[in-house]
């Protein structure tokens, strides 16, 4: 008996078309249908989560490398500064890190001509307040550089160490 003349009779039967349970074929049909919807949307969503993870690899590769340059950078520059530091002539701003509250650091902006001390930043982190203080005199040193070269020059502590020994040689009456 095929499957149309077996449907029908069944229908003949029992008044319905067969359950699910019993038809095979539409068993096997749908299970087809949901095989084929299954595996586009598996791949997809694979795919998707592949690429994102692959993006938040490199992201984190990225951000380690960059943190590594920083602290390499930090380092030469902390090097170089004590080697000959720079300084700048007729100075007015600095950046003081302090305490703030009880669990937080804070940045102030010091005016050396007396002017109030200026909240800049406040963070959770000392090293971070750091940073920013590092990061505002450096900014402040470029602007210097490019609207007045003239008060930039490097100090060079050897020879101001050599110097103040000898002033100091001399006022005492080791030298005539």
């Amino acid at each position: 008996m095929n499957y149309r003349q077996w449907k029908k009779r069944y229908k003949k039967l029992h008044g319905v078309n067969p359950p699910l349970l019993l038809d095979k074929r539409k068993q096997r049909r749908l299970a087809k249908k949901a095989v084929k919807t299954i595996s586009r949307v598996e791949f997809t969503a694979a795919a998707t989560r592949a690429a994102e993870a692959i993006t938040n690899a490199f992201a984190s590769i990225m951000r380690f490398v960059a943190g590594g340059f920083d602290s390499a950078g930090t380092i030469c520059r902390n090097v170089a500064d004590n080697i000959q530091p720079l300084e700048i002539k007729g100075r007015i701003f600095s950046w003081k890190v302090r305490e703030y509250g009880s669990s937080h650091y804070a940045v102030y902006e010091i005016n050396a001509l007396g002017g109030a001390d200026e909240l800049r930043a406040i963070t959770h982190s000392q090293r971070a307040a750091e940073k920013i203080a590092e990061i505002m005199e450096s900014d402040h040193l470029e602007y210097l550089r490019h609207v007045s070269p003239e008060k930039i020059g490097r100090r060079n502590v050897v020879a101001d160490s050599l110097r103040a020994a000898v002033i100091t040689a001399y006022e005492s009456g080791v030298f005539e």
